[in-house]
């Protein structure tokens, strides 16, 4: 058995925090309005990241742009073609965060693969090689 979370436990922790941000930032809509559109799915982000890796931290920050753009941005005036200076920055920001703590997490799980790929005696510096002598790569022995 893996020790791993299966694919679908990823993606379904993703889609929770997904939910949970947007049932929260939904009940406080009356206080914050259209003010920070993308606060609440920044860290829905960071816990799909943390918990599945690449593919469910893409999910909710895809999901939480989308989310935060249908039902928290100010809604465009008539014969207005995009969004105002102010808004594209926050989605710039939010997209900018998401993509650095997707990517972080993503090469935090490749490491942590493969130094226990290493641990496990599948590379040349696994539990399986001999172990270096005291006083070698300058250590020093106890005194």
């Amino acid at each position: 058995m893996s020790r791993y979370p299966s694919h679908l436990k990823r993606y379904a922790v993703a889609v929770a925090a997904i939910a949970i941000a947007f049932a929260i930032r939904y009940g406080i809509y009356g206080t914050l309005d259209n003010r920070l559109p993308f606060a609440f799915f920044t860290s829905a982000t960071l816990i799909a990241a943390w918990y599945g890796g690449l593919g469910p931290g893409l999910l909710a920050a895809v999901a939480g742009l989308l989310l935060g753009d249908l039902f928290f941005l100010p809604p465009r005036q008539e014969g207005e073609e995009a969004y105002g200076e102010v808004v594209r920055t926050g989605i710039g920001i939010y997209a900018m965060n998401a993509a650095l703590i997707v990517l972080l997490f993503s090469l935090l799980h490749t490491r942590l693969r493969d130094l226990e790929h290493k641990l496990k005696g599948g590379g040349p510096e696994g539990l399986d090689s001999p172990a270096p002598k005291p006083g070698s790569r300058g250590e020093t022995q106890p005194r």
